[in-house]
């Protein structure tokens, strides 16, 4: 099952190494291919010093971890998605945050679940009739059956 992660998913695995999103992320191989846009390495390296304090890692320790979730997630480049998936995650997304676009656009591209934990966009996701967006039980009970 294909599924796009973004950024509060990794950000949770990240502060959270032995949580439910870090367990999904590292051991659902089989289950679930995880994709991601690029800009999520921007994302990152822009948030690095609230990581490192959030999570009281030494330099060394969050660069493991980095490495450890990310290396099971694909990185898509978001000019490979076509202008009428964008224009649909637009419209989609501009009465929730339009900033969550691109994580739609690419679920649409890729006919992908999209597992958000922003909580928001959720909501405003099921509230249009969108039944594609997932959460970390749901992700957990896919995984259970498999």
């Amino acid at each position: 099952m294909k599924v796009v992660v973004d950024t509060k998913i990794v950000f949770s695995a990240l502060l959270t190494p032995n949580g439910s999103i870090s367990d999904i992320l590292l051991n659902s191989s089989g289950t679930f291919d995880f994709f991601t846009p690029t800009f999520l390495l921007e994302e990152l390296a822009h948030h690095h010093q609230k990581l490192l304090k959030l999570s009281a890692y030494s330099e060394q320790d969050l660069s493991f971890m980095k490495r450890m979730v990310l290396k099971k997630i694909e990185f898509i480049d978001l000019e490979l998605i076509s202008d009428l998936f964008w224009k649909k995650a637009i419209k989609m997304t501009t009465p929730i945050d339009e900033f969550d676009a691109p994580f739609v656009a690419l679920s649409l591209a890729l006919g992908a679940s999209l597992w958000t934990g922003d909580k928001k966009l959720a909501k405003g996701l099921r509230l249009q009739k969108i039944d594609w967006a997932v959460n970390t039980a749901d992700l957990e009970v896919i995984r259970d059956r498999s």
